[in-house]
């Protein structure tokens, strides 16, 4: 659209020219067009209205939401199915505000869109005009890319950049805020700067390298697994990732949006296994799937902490995001899985492996649940399952489903399937509420344009629809056949029977009513209201109907209402027993207090309890568990048990031992007893974390664990007095009938658990026990052995004890059987051959059993040796790096063998060990100030400047010293270097040398302390902040620095000392004759200005801004004014000049009589211009600095 041309005046000869001229919302939505957007979706208002009116005329589709949030939804969803960014159009101020929740929704989702918002006309900036807002710097927070159009020439230019960054990789948002003045004025298309479209994003390839690396890690893995994301699904990488995964037959899983890039019925799908798949799996790879909350960020217990990650993305932020992946392979999806499937053509993976026979079964186990909860009959009313079975049943396979709401979602995602890419639109990566109608709306103008066939199922819950219901007028105004299903159950994540809730409702409902609560309404009357056809649905038979009808319907929206179990949920049965029967009960309750406790009682009942002051008031005798005195009786019980586990076995094996000291280990067995039954005590009296804190009341710890499972099933099984069966005389002290002490080895191994993380030697103590383990084995062995040769008869044949051995001591029979067992576990197998049957199956179950020990034995120490070693080879690593850079750059013998020198001195002294990185571990932010504080405080106060500080302001500081380290001859710093930071010496010596390094003056120690008058920026200071010597190190030295940044950061907290610090500095200048007093007292308010926290700096420089605008502001009126009398002036001029135009005419050669006005008018001007700077320059400056 253009104006019509305009004729300029051309003086006497007439002459004209056309020009083309556009006004600024015209040029806007043509930079829009070139660049391919489509669609736009917005809320008009003045003045970007304009701009939707001339998307229209240049054939771009334009559609008009209910509010700026679904808005800006539709957009970004637009952008996810085309690829194209989508543009939301929003007006000033509270109209972006609005689209602020789409812009982080689609920056978060990666999902390319623009933002243009219009915003105050520039003359106004800063005016306090209508709704104006700090809007570019608001919209950073939330896209790639944003700016305020400047003027309209460039307009293009920011489209086309705007755009491109939306575009390329990674995908996100861009905003553009464009001034009312700019939309609604013009500009000549000549004075235009012309922008090409931009160019399409590059697609890199992997290197041959990464490829290798890939399928090593693949043919390497046991139970792989790919993970296929949104970013596939984005990429239009589906056909490729078909065929890779096809080609190396993998197991697969999606992630919610990447469903349907593979069909979600593919036989290799193992979405409904998901917790196995991802817990099991030794090699996972990532296509386009990120590891956030959605995955657990890789991390135990849902992922195996061995697992190998293979991340294929083309945002380098993902890559080793959480975890560190086994291979990161950045490019394009597309283009890698084709590389993929194209290298290696002979391999693939067995289905008959043990991995798949263990998701198959998983697979069928999950299929029988939710068959099981389809049909379940514990309610007439329908369950999210069986409604979504229904569904699921009836719609098109291609359609495309739009899904959100807690329960409507997560479980839809199981239930409702998809065999497309880009099929599922849900709340996504930012958990996002609200976005379903407004990504309905834009899937249907899609399919409207590229796939009129395919229908769109808008699949809500009744608490995510209120969010923007009313976007169902957008869908019917545009004549878009959407169909809404709400799934309703009367609340948020579970609703309150309609019953109980008119009841509750009667009096002081905000006091009676659970917050998930809401109406169980008829929503489907609000299609009535805009000429649509809404349904009802109860039953089975009703949803399949409902959705029969809806779908015959081609031109309309439709609503579906769902009437589902208000208590229904993931598992309804047990849900529903929690919630739904206490608060029908309830509501009878007349007082509303326990009413209202009943109520919050019965539904944290299977949660964490609520907090409650008297759980953690100390009543009695309670243990920590983190205390020694629970460690040392750990070791005490730890005792009874291995007393048990070993003497109940020999008792039993060698009778003799039984029988010589049978008052010994009757006495024993009831000490030990009593061990157990004290240890009873002991656990209902031990406390534990809830809601971070400690529970002391011993009432709850004891009601906790007398009606836990493991006190019945563990604690008291291991003590019942069996020993009762003494009493029947085949049975006289037979000890085997205590083995149900062995159910206590609990308590063992939480000792070793504990022991292991309190040990300074925990390899050591590692090694103890895997060398007590196999001695256990071996002993147990040992038992067996003995009693396999009773079973068979002594002397029977060469493998069993001869008849000699009856008359052996008992000491000498177990040391042989002992020595036997070790031979046969070891697996040296120098024993007699079995002849029997028994004895075969026992030497096979003992061979077998010594070939796990020795495996075990291996592997571990080989992780302790490997743990141990990770350091030294961190070290070596790192060296060869250094070695083949410095081959690579052709360094001098002298120069690497200092470096190699200095890394053989870090790995020797101080084993790579990385304080900050320590300091900053998962300590609580207390423990690395205590920990600091014990390291460093004694360092610090022997700073001469801090020694009358206050103690607060050293704990403070000693928080911010950096450890740094020098080798022989390393200058620390040299004279006239800028002093940036005050060392302090842990270790090693230093000299203070001449310019030419050759001369020393005096040697540094261990504690000293230097450099910290050059920055405290002393005024008057002779050297300013320059260094004043060259300090060098002799030896390696181990240095702390204080930053001048970290020292004045903390001080400003601290003013008084301050300038005690700023008063001992200028003392020292003093005695040294470097303190020019003439100067100090001339930068005085330096001084001042240091002595400011930063609070009171601000404020003055606020109070100097508001007076230097005062002064603009009165110099501007000022030349306003000027302007005004210049116009007044000139249209006087002209006037006069009209008058005498016709004797100007007749004698050219006579100068016009308004001659002489033109100087006398300028030199008007002059005058009342220079009186105005004279005004200017007269106002008070106010508190600003001169210099």
């Amino acid at each position: 659209m253009t104006s019509a041309p305009k004729t300029s005046a051309g003086g006497a000869s007439g002459t004209s020219s056309e020009d083309t001229e556009v006004t600024g919302a015209q040029l806007i939505a043509d930079a829009l067009k070139k660049q391919g957007v489509e669609y736009i979706f917005g809320v008009v208002g003045i003045p970007i209205i304009e701009i939707a009116f001339a998307a229209q005329q240049a054939q771009i589709k334009y559609i008009g939401m209910r509010n700026e949030q679904a808005a800006s939804y539709a957009a970004s969803a637009i952008g996810y199915l085309t690829g194209k960014p989508g543009v939301c159009l929003t007006v000033s101020g509270p109209g972006l505000i609005h689209a602020l929740g789409g812009m982080a929704n689609s920056q978060v989702n990666k999902w390319p869109m623009l933002v243009i918002a219009g915003s105050s006309d520039q003359p106004q900036e800063s005016m306090g005009a209508f709704q104006e807002f700090p809007q570019v710097e608001s919209a950073r927070l939330y896209s790639k890319y944003a700016a305020r159009i400047s003027s309209l020439d460039r307009a293009p230019f920011f489209v086309e950049k705007a755009i491109r960054s939306t575009v390329y990789s990674p995908a996100g948002v861009s905003y553009l805020d464009i001034p009312g003045d700019l939309v609604n004025g013009s500009i000549n298309t000549s004075q235009v700067e012309q922008v090409k479209k931009y160019l399409e994003p590059p697609r890199p390839a992997a290197s041959s390298e990464s490829l290798q690396q890939f399928f090593s890690l693949l043919k390497q893995s046991q139970k792989p697994l790919v993970i296929v994301g949104k970013g596939c699904s984005y990429g239009v990488a589906e056909q490729e990732a078909k065929q890779f995964i096809e080609q190396y037959n993998l197991p697969f899983l999606a992630t919610p949006m990447g469903k349907g890039t593979l069909d979600d019925r593919h036989p290799l799908a193992v979405g409904a296994a998901r917790s196995t798949a991802l817990q099991e799996a030794d090699c996972i790879i990532l296509l386009g799937a990120r590891l956030n909350w959605m995955l657990h960020f890789g991390k135990s217990p849902r992922f195996d902490q061995n697992v190998k990650i293979i991340q294929i993305d083309n945002d380098t932020n993902e890559l080793h995001n959480n975890i560190q992946s086994a291979l990161a392979i950045q490019a394009d999806l597309k283009t890698v899985l084709k590389q993929l499937y194209e290298k290696e053509t002979s391999w693939k993976y067995s289905t008959s492996t043990q991995w798949w026979s263990l998701l198959k079964k998983k697979l069928s186990a999950n299929k029988q649940r939710s068959e099981a909860l389809i049909n379940s009959k514990e309610s007439s009313m329908l369950n999210y399952y069986s409604a979504f079975n229904a569904i699921q049943a009836i719609i098109p396979k291609d359609a495309i489903i739009v899904s959100e709401g807690a329960n409507t979602m997560d479980i839809g995602r199981t239930m409702l399937l998809n065999s497309k890419a880009r099929h599922r639109l849900d709340a996504g990566t930012f958990g996002t509420m609200g976005v379903g109608p407004g990504f309905a709306v834009a899937a249907a103008i899609y399919c409207q344009d590229h796939e009129p066939n395919k229908r769109v199922i808008c699949v809500e819950g009744d608490s995510a629809f209120g969010f923007s219901g009313m976007e169902f007028e957008t869908a019917a105004r545009y004549n878009l056949p959407i169909i809404f299903i709400i799934i309703n159950n009367g609340g948020i994540y579970a609703g309150v029977d309609p019953e109980a809730f008119q009841d509750m409702a009667k009096n002081n409902a905000a006091l009676s009513l659970p917050p998930t609560s809401l109406m169980q309404a008829n929503y489907e009357r609000i299609a009535g209201a805009f000429g649509c056809q809404g349904y009802l649905a109860r039953s089975l038979e009703e949803v399949k109907k409902s959705v029969e009808s809806a779908l015959a319907e081609k031109t309309r929206p439709s609503i579906i209402n769902v009437f589902i179990e208000p208590s229904s949920g993931r598992v309804q049965q047990k849900f529903r027993k929690r919630i739904f029967h206490p608060i029908t009960s309830c509501c009878t309750t007349k007082n509303k207090d326990e009413q209202q406790t009943n109520l919050l009682q019965e539904h944290n009942k299977n949660t964490e309890a609520p907090i409650r002051n008297e759980d953690f008031e100390a009543t009695g005798f309670v243990i920590d568990p983190q205390n020694y005195i629970y460690h040392y009786w750990l070791g005490i019980i730890s005792l009874a048990v291995i007393y048990n586990f070993l003497l109940i076995p020999a008792r039993y094996s060698f009778k003799d031992m039984d029988k010589q000291l049978k008052i010994l280990w009757i006495s024993l067995d009831y000490i030990f007893d009593s061990v157990y039954l004290i240890d009873i005590f002991i656990q209902s009296r031990t406390g534990y974390f809830s809601h971070g804190l400690f529970v002391r009341n011993h009432h709850v710890l004891s009601r906790k664990y007398f009606t836990s499972r493991e006190f019945y099933f563990r604690d008291l099984l291991s003590i019942i007095p069996t020993d009762l069966i003494y009493l029947i005389p085949s049975f006289r002290f037979v000890s085997i009938i205590r083995c149900n002490r062995f159910l206590r080895i609990n308590r063992l191994l939480e000792f070793q658990e504990l022991t292991e993380s309190r040990t300074r030697f925990p390899n050591a103590f590692r090694i103890w026990c895997l060398v007590c383990l196999t001695l256990t084995l071996i002993h147990w062995n040992c038992c067996a052995y003995v009693l396999t040769c009773q079973y068979l008869g002594f002397g029977t044949d060469r493998w069993v004890l001869p008849n000699s051995a009856k008359n052996e001591t008992v000491l000498m029979l177990y040391t042989y059987c002992f020595y036997w067992s070790t031979l046969l576990l070891s697996t040296i197998g120098d024993v007699p051959l079995p002849t029997k049957r028994p004895e075969y199956v026992f030497v096979l179950f003992d061979y077998m059993i010594g070939i796990l020990i020795f495996a075990t034995i291996i592997g571990s120490l080989g992780t302790m040796i490997s743990s141990q070693n990770q350091s030294r080879q961190q070290v070596r690593e790192k060296m060869d790096e250094i070695k083949r850079y410095m081959k690579f750059r052709a360094v001098n013998r002298k120069l690497e063998s200092k470096v190699i020198k200095w890394l053989d001195y870090l790995y020797t002294n101080r084993q790579v060990l990385n304080e900050e990185m320590v300091l900053n571990s998962d300590l609580s932010g207390e423990l690395r100030k205590d920990l600091a504080i014990k390291v460093h405080l004694e360092s610090l106060q022997q700073v001469k400047l801090f020694n009358d500080c206050e103690p607060n302001l050293l704990v403070e500081l000693v928080t911010k010293l950096k450890p740094i380290f020098y080798g022989p001859d390393d200058y620390v710093c040299q004279k006239g270097d800028i002093g940036k930071e005050m060392y302090i010496i842990k270790r090693g010596q230093l000299a203070v040398v001449s310019d030419d390094g050759k001369t020393t003056f005096v040697v540094l120690k261990e504690g000293s302390v230097f450099g910290e008058i050059s920055i405290l920026n002393i005024p008057g200071s002779k050297n300013g902040n320059r260094r004043t010597a060259n300090v060098k190190s002799l030896g390696y030295s181990d240095l702390y620095t204080l930053r001048k940044e970290d020292l004045w950061l903390v001080l400003d907290n601290y003013p008084e000392s301050l300038s005690k610090i700023l008063e001992k500095g200028k003392s020292i200048l003093r005695k040294d004759n470097l303190l020019d007093e003439t100067l100090m007292d001339s930068k005085r308010h330096v001084e001042q200005e240091q002595l400011l926290s930063v609070q009171n700096r601000i404020k003055k420089l606020l109070d100097t801004e508001k007076s230097l605008n005062n002064r603009i502001t009165i110099f501007f009126d000022a030349y306003i004014e000027s302007i005004r009398k210049f116009k007044k002036q000139l249209s006087g001029m002209e006037y006069h000049y009209e008058a005498r135009k016709p004797s100007v005419t007749a004698t050219p050669l006579t100068p016009p009589a308004s001659a002489p006005v033109v100087p006398f008018f300028l030199n008007q001007w002059k005058a009342h211009t220079a009186a105005n700077l004279l005004r200017f320059k007269s106002m008070p400056s106010g508190q600003i600095d001169e210099d």
